[in-house]
């Protein structure tokens, strides 16, 4: 497969065979990630594969409870809209890898700097974007694609941060280190539609300034 036909196939699976990744292909995956580029060479990046089936269950379980804590909190009407996303946020477990994206503690040089400039957080927000979450987005596409070449499927996943709290005890994660995705990977099941999601035409979003 060349590039362009893996950014063109590419597509979010959700439903997975059981074949279990062996060692060698986690780590091809996951090595892809290390190869990312990131703001200022930090590597402000750790991964855990997750193959164990109670570590997913004991994931979930933070997942579930920080939205039932959230819907405690919100009315009604709210509360049956959340919902439905709750029963969207586990389907991990169903997957036999888990990869966990955990962003590490780096220097943010240049927002010290905007900082000490006396810039308000209004301005520092416009001129300085989070570029160490980018740097995750940059190695979390990479495994993606990687993951695609192999003949595995993936699906890049956020709404189970909401449950990072509890998850971080479970992983035994250090101070400082934060959950910004979890990625569910694994053999698509024979009969997930052919079909990916929809995308804007490039009409839509381009502009070409000459």
């Amino acid at each position: 497969m060349n590039i362009a036909d893996v950014i063109n196939g590419r597509k979010t699976v959700r439903k997975f065979d059981s074949y279990v990744l062996n060692d060698e292909e986690i780590k091809t995956i996951i090595n892809s990630a290390r190869l990312a580029p990131s703001a200022m060479n930090t590597q402000n990046w750790r991964f855990i594969a997750v193959i164990n089936q109670e570590i997913k269950e004991k994931m979930a379980k933070a997942v579930l409870s920080a939205y039932d804590d959230i819907i405690s909190r919100i009315s009604k009407e709210t509360a049956e809209k959340v919902e439905r996303f709750k029963g969207h946020s586990t389907f991990f477990t169903k997957a036999p890898l888990v990869i966990v994206c955990i962003e590490t503690n780096a220097p943010a040089f240049m927002e010290g700097v905007l900082e000490e400039a006396h810039y308000s957080i209004e301005e520092i927000k416009t001129m300085r974007p989070n570029s160490y979450l980018l740097s995750m987005g940059a190695a979390i596409e990479n495994m993606l694609l990687t993951a695609y070449s192999m003949g595995f499927g993936s699906c890049w996943m956020v709404a189970p941060v909401l449950g990072a709290y509890d998850m971080k005890k479970v992983l035994n994660l250090k101070e400082g280190e934060k959950i910004v995705s979890i990625l569910s990977i694994g053999k698509p099941s024979p009969d997930i539609s052919e079909n990916r999601s929809p995308k804007k035409n490039l009409e839509e979003i381009i502009e070409i300034i000459k």
